[in-house]
């Protein structure tokens, strides 16, 4: 708790009561009383302030505890990559340390290592001294051994250059367990989401009943289940970016890629035309809900298919990229550092996707360039996030004068591991796609089958309760036994309906674009095919149970009404 509790920002548990557990409890118990003496609210409201404070305490630290462990994790692949390249430079503990805390992108590790730096050399602790008391305080388990190890290494006076190289594996294998794990927790999850999702609609399916029981109106039922719906959802999508390390496969640059530049100008023609459309048979309203939003949307399909199509020629050029910085590496180390030469020497070669990108990078170098800009836009054209991190890394050891040969090696190795990560994690994300278009299916049709039967059921008491109305003593009998039935507004209640859908649709393909950590617009692409599986259903489910049911209750009520013909189930669509 105590390791917690520092990494919360505060310095003691003494600290942590009186800065944050007194005045959340102080508030908290103000709100209490407040709502409970000035305010006309149900009984319950009031302690669900006091709950709530308690549940703050305990979870705001626990969440910025997890959000640093998996910050770290997130980096800890560059961070070993980037100190056993620049370790080739025969460096000192105190320089390997300053180029780390430099590199700010590593979030919480650069944060650390300049916590190391300025204990071991502002307090004369030492680097082995403060590394021991570092990691005793480390949210990662990853880095809190690695610091140990560290340590011990600079006790015993063994040379980093060999260390960290070996460290490589070492650490690189305790990253591909937490990623596994993470895997895990990602398929924990999606049987939660999926669980969740059909408890809701079947809880929503038996509340639908309601009206008919207790004589409430459906509409309460219907937006709770709404609210409900949106809170799960939001609840999943708050878990899988707080506790689980991301892979993004494309880059966030500035400079874009040909392919994200085709979904750019994809996205400003379609999207206008997109929404007109959209608005055009709203206002129309000759169709349903769900399908005038589905044909609205659907010429989005195109960006998405980009997206889609970007995210696969980004994935060949990773699966290139080492064999060329290992061809790249050598070749340097062959010149003696040539690497305007060496890029020379590599256009014979066929290296595929990374042809175009390559020879770009050789003749803005050619021409006089400036070096650190060119590679940039080197990964920009590649388009990929892992190829951004590790070239700049590339450039940055080899210009330092490092060994291009081993550097080359390292990334090469500990990018090809990561590729074959990332091949897992998107089997997993193809599993999950399945499962949430089998969930969205379900939950579609366990609820508009129930609201189809609800309204049947409703018009079949309303005709039972119209005969009893021509006798008056069975009247007031079934009266005081039974509720008076609330009219059902089924073109409001599909609209609820057609929300719950279209918010569940959304929700499910971001979910899948964070859990495969591909491009955000590809989510477009599941959207609408999802609302489309929405939309037929939302059309379909109603006609099937009106043809299913309808003429059963038609033969019954002509059987006990005699000449009083049961109604004719009508079924409005909005």
């Amino acid at each position: 708790m105590e390791k917690i509790i520092t990494n919360s920002g505060f310095d003691s548990v003494n600290e942590f009561m009186i800065k944050l557990v007194i005045p959340v409890l102080l508030v908290c118990v103000l709100l209490f009383f407040a709502t409970m003496i000035l305010l006309p609210l149900p009984f319950f409201v009031p302690y669900l302030f006091l709950l709530a404070g308690v549940f703050f305490i305990f979870f705001y630290p626990y969440a910025i505890f997890e959000r640093k462990k998996v910050d770290i994790h997130e980096n800890i692949h560059l961070f070993i990559t980037y100190a056993g390249t620049i370790s080739t430079l025969h460096i000192n503990r105190s320089m390997l340390f300053k180029k780390i805390a430099e590199k700010r992108k590593y979030g919480e590790i650069s944060k650390t290592a300049e916590k190391i730096l300025y204990f071991a050399k502002s307090w004369n602790l030492g680097f082995a001294k403060t590394c021991r008391k570092i990691a005793r305080l480390s949210p990662s388990t990853i880095f809190a051994d690695f610091l140990d190890r560290f340590a011990a290494v600079l006790d015993f006076g063994e040379d980093l250059e060999t260390f960290l190289t070996e460290e490589q594996d070492a650490v690189m294998d305790d990253y591909e367990t937490t990623y596994k794990q993470s895997l895990e927790n990602i398929k924990l999850l999606e049987d939660v989401f999926i669980s969740m999702t059909i408890a809701v609609a079947f809880a929503m399916a038996a509340a639908l009943l309601l009206p008919l029981i207790m004589g409430i109106s459906i509409m309460v039922v219907v937006r709770y289940a709404l609210l409900g719906l949106i809170f799960m959802d939001l609840l999943l999508i708050l878990m899988i970016k707080g506790f689980i390390p991301t892979d993004n496969l494309c880059h966030d640059l500035k400079v874009k890629d040909e392919g994200t530049k085709k979904i750019y100008h994809s996205l400003m023609v379609v999207g206008p035309i997109s929404l007109v459309l959209t608005i055009f048979l709203l206002v129309w309203n000759r169709l349903p809900f769900l399908v005038s939003l589905a044909i609205g949307v659907t010429p989005l399909l195109l960006v998405g298919f980009y997206a889609v199509k970007e995210e696969n020629a980004v994935f060949r050029r990773d699966k290139a990229f080492p064999a060329f910085i290992r061809a790249l590496g050598g070749t340097i180390y062959t010149r003696q550092g040539g690497i305007i030469s060496s890029l020379g020497a590599l256009r014979v070669h066929d290296f595929g996707v990374l042809n175009p990108m390559m020879i770009n990078l050789y003749r803005r170098l050619k021409l006089g360039s400036e070096r650190f800009r060119s590679w940039f836009y080197f990964a920009a054209e590649t388009g990929s996030n892992l190829i951004n991190y590790f070239i700049h890394i590339f450039a940055e050891s080899v210009y330092l004068g490092g060994n291009a040969e081993k550097i080359a090696l390292i990334i090469s190795k500990n990018f090809s591991r990561l590729i074959s990560l990332r091949k897992l994690r998107f089997q997993l994300a193809s599993g999950l796609r399945g499962a949430l278009y089998g969930a969205l299916l379900g939950f579609t049709v366990t609820v508009y089958m129930a609201v189809s039967i609800t309204q049947m059921l409703a018009d079949m008491f309303a005709a039972a309760f119209t005969r009893t109305q021509l006798q008056g003593e069975v009247a007031s009998v079934v009266g005081s036994i039974l509720p008076a039935i609330p009219a059902i507004d089924i073109v409001q209640v599909n609209l609820y309906i057609g929300l719950m859908v279209i918010i569940h649709a959304l929700m499910s393909s971001i979910i899948i674009k964070m859990v495969d950590g591909g491009n955000r617009f590809a989510a477009l692409f599941d959207f609408t095919i999802m609302l489309w599986i929405g939309a037929i259903l939302s059309w379909g489910i109603p006609i099937l149970s009106q043809w299913a049911f309808g003429s059963m209750l038609t033969v019954e009520g002509g059987a006990e009404g005699g000449e009083i013909p049961a109604r004719e189930l009508e079924y409005e669509e909005y």
